[in-house]
């Protein structure tokens, strides 16, 4: 390929490296952006290195809806700034995609405590055995449960209008900001409970939660609108 390329006229060759470059010398990944600051006045645009991917997107939604956008893999540079401004950004940090990865990122915190975060999750696109599905939880509550700020969760999976069991929790101990583990149970309509990690309380009932056999769902636990307190209905994402 390369004695071809110095037997055409530079514009030539220079026209086919470039087609060569896009094809075979860059690798990507997808990525998609849960919108769960509570207090934050407008909607947000999303941009990669300087350019707008997504716009609008308002609390509390994924972005896309539905699947993933694509990027470029290695070091990007991530903001969010408030619809149709390039100022005042929301979240502005440099971010990394691994080529062949899915990520989610989840933008929780306070605007006006300027507390904005958006830690970033490696997802599992890969089907269950066929029967069963996953579960994982992201606890994007700055409020979370009980008197304690930002407190980690425990959630438990039960039948509908089972009561709160006398059980190790199905999820445990998830923390504000970080997600737990998949997992994986038998597919089916359930009610999950959730607690403050380690206390036999419950706080919040998420009834008829519905999960497909071989699909993967992540739950975004968010504030109500303004903050305050937790919200009793989650941000679901399908990871497949």
């Amino acid at each position: 390929m390369f004695r071809m390329l110095r037997t055409l006229p530079f514009p030539l060759a220079l026209a086919a490296l470039s087609i060569f470059t896009a094809c075979g010398g860059s690798s990507s990944t997808k990525f998609r952006l849960v919108n769960a600051i509570p207090n934050a006045p407008q909607a947000v645009d999303v941009l990669i290195d300087g350019k707008v991917v997504e716009t609008a997107v308002t609390f509390p939604n994924v972005t896309p809806s539905t699947g993933y956008l694509s990027v470029s893999s290695g070091s990007r540079h991530l903001q969010m700034f408030p619809t149709g401004t390039t100022a005042g950004a929301y979240f502005d940090g440099n971010v990394t995609f691994n080529s062949g990865n899915a990520y989610t990122f989840v933008a929780t915190g306070s605007f006006t405590n300027n507390t904005i975060v958006a830690p970033q999750f490696t997802d599992n696109n890969t089907a269950p055995t066929s029967g069963n599905a996953e579960l994982r939880v992201v606890q994007a509550s700055p409020e979370g449960l009980g008197s304690v700020v930002g407190q980690a969760v425990d959630i438990y999976i039960v039948g509908p209008g089972d009561p709160l069991p006398a059980t190790s929790p199905d999820i445990a101990s998830v923390a504000y900001q970080a997600a737990s583990a998949y997992k994986t149970f038998p597919a089916g309509t359930y009610d999950l409970l959730l607690t403050p990690a380690g206390v036999q309380s419950l706080n919040i009932r998420i009834p008829n939660a519905s999960f497909s056999s071989g699909k993967i769902y992540t739950y975004a636990l968010v504030d109500v609108p303004g903050g305050g307190a937790m919200s009793g209905t989650p941000v679901v994402l399908n990871d497949n």
